[in-house]
């Protein structure tokens, strides 16, 4: 009877070992989660007057084909250094910070187009990684510098050393979720172009006023100007560099995949909160906003109410955080995975999430539930 009565305390000790390493190991990922490096705009004061640069800018230059451009207000608001101003007339769609240009119209590849979705039990090879695009001549009146994952063509003078650090806060920052996604991002370089103002922004690059921002997502080229509210749009920017580019070769992200997760990646890891957003989740948090079969289809906000495209963003940041936040990260890589091959929205779900996530409107329940119970979303909004 002492001999059973020991091994089953043996066997106990053992048990409690391995649960106590077991959440050792959970609290311990979690932890390394949650450490970024600190986000400091180097623009946070009022920029000196610029003098305007001189176009001698070879052709080529102005001919870069943007896919992303970022709206950005003439002056950033009381209450948060990413606010939101109304654009000119007949431009209310892109009235948010991190919105891609009204006339930019994408949607997923035709069916004629994609990739035909494999048969079960056969693993389809993922596409071809793209090369590396070549790097881009220096424009004339620009200096070029480096960091680790970055090349800088500045206007005029060199990049200041706060303007870097920035850089490299964020690029560590976005690879916390963005990694499996991008895997070239920890050997190559991303091109960033910064300008000294506006003017010479949108004179070198052609886009309008209220453009604060464009990149080129295949040949991975971000364009800027200096302002208060350039971290936000470059956490926003470099997101759809490392996100979108998953998706070379394969059928593209939809639209709100790619722009939740940029204003996720905008929010959450450039700490740059629109205002717009604490009264849409509020919405959301109501039961009002979209359908989840109507917010998927969306493939352009153009010809919106500004009003929608607030809440169209919102919902998608707060559909894509659900996701990545409440399920395992890896899920959402398998997710990705099988939109990329040219799978359905519901096959792709089910794949990765398993039950009870078999169809659009499961998520939408188990989405509805958890920000009006758990509050996942109000985390965002309830900030001062």
């Amino acid at each position: 009877m002492d001999v059973l009565l020991r091994l089953r305390v043996l066997i106990w000790i053992v048990l409690l070992s391995l649960w106590g390493v077991m959440v050792y190991q959970y609290l311990g990922e979690e932890e390394a989660e949650d450490r970024m490096h600190k986000v400091v705009s180097p623009y946070t004061n009022p920029l000196p007057a610029q003098t305007v640069f001189p176009e001698q800018t070879p052709p080529a230059f102005r001919q870069e084909p943007l896919d992303h451009a970022e709206v950005v207000p003439p002056s950033a608001s009381d209450e948060s250094s990413a606010a939101m101003a109304p654009p000119p007339s007949g431009l209310a769609p892109s009235s948010l910070g991190g919105v891609r240009a009204p006339d930019y119209i994408r949607g997923p590849a035709s069916d004629a187009t994609a990739p035909p979705p494999s048969e079960p039990g056969v693993t389809v090879a993922p596409p071809p990684a793209a090369a590396p695009p070549a790097e881009a001549p220096l424009p004339v009146g620009f200096v070029k510098r480096f960091t680790r994952h970055f090349t800088v063509y500045s206007e005029s003078a060199p990049p200041s050393p706060e303007f870097l650090e920035l850089l490299e806060n964020l690029h560590g920052n976005l690879m916390l979720d963005l990694a499996p996604f991008s895997p070239w991002a920890k050997d190559e370089r991303v091109l960033i172009f910064l300008f000294q103002n506006q003017n010479t922004y949108r004179d070198m690059t052609g886009r309008p006023a209220w453009s604060g921002g464009a990149s080129s997502v295949p040949k991975r080229k971000i364009y800027l100007y200096e302002s208060a509210e350039l971290p936000g749009i470059l956490a926003h920017e470099l997101c759809h560099i490392y996100y979108d580019n998953f998706y070379a070769g394969g059928r593209s992200d939809p639209l709100w995949l790619s722009e939740g997760m940029a204003t996720l990646i905008q929010i959450e890891r450039g700490q740059a909160r629109p205002v717009w957003l604490r009264e849409n989740l509020q919405v959301l948090e109501r039961g009002g906003g979209f359908t989840l079969d109507d917010l998927i289809v969306i493939s352009a906000t153009k010809g919106m109410s500004d009003a929608q495209v607030r809440l169209w963003y919102a919902q998608s940041y707060s559909v894509v955080r659900f996701l990545i936040r409440t399920q395992y990260k890896s899920s959402f890589y398998k997710f990705s995975r099988y939109l990329r091959e040219g799978r359905s929205m519901t096959e792709s779900l089910y794949r990765a999430y398993g039950m009870p996530y078999n169809r659009v409107k499961a998520l939408e329940y188990a989405w509805r539930y958890e920000i009006t119970t758990n509050r996942l979303s109000r985390l965002t909004a309830a900030q001062p």
